[in-house]
């Protein structure tokens, strides 16, 4: 009986690894861009008034957290019986960092007085006329 038990989980731990090995590289950038975003937030909220950090606020990152891995999870499972042709995980990961990117530009342009991702742009534009 204990070797049933025992086999059990190391099958099931087994699988578990093999589907979620592929997107670890995903849910740790993820990660990354909700940290960078919520330390320019608080910086933001500082920087106007001490008051406005909030532990309400802060624990809306559980919430993003959760919505973004369950995305990525989302697009594995599409990855896997729909068509692995198609990079549902990278395009779902695409959408996150927009909005996280989008949401740091903001919080960078409140602090700062200038947006980022505008002087980025304005680099491309002039790498691409020469």
């Amino acid at each position: 009986m204990k070797a049933l038990i025992y086999k059990f989980f190391c099958y099931t731990g087994a699988s578990l690894a093999a589907f979620f090995l592929p997107i670890t590289w995903a849910l740790t950038s993820i990660i990354a861009v909700v940290v960078i975003d919520t330390i320019t937030g608080v910086m933001k909220a500082g920087k106007s008034d001490v008051d406005k950090v909030q532990s309400k606020k802060l624990g809306s990152i559980i919430t993003k957290l959760i919505f973004y891995f369950s995305g990525v999870v989302l697009g594995r499972i599409c990855e896997l019986f729909i068509d692995d042709q198609i990079p549902f995980v990278k395009l779902v990961l695409v959408a996150v960092m927009l909005i996280e990117v989008k949401s740091i530009d903001e919080n960078f342009k409140s602090i700062y007085g200038y947006s980022f991702v505008d002087k980025v742009l304005k680099a491309f534009k002039k790498i691409s006329r020469k």
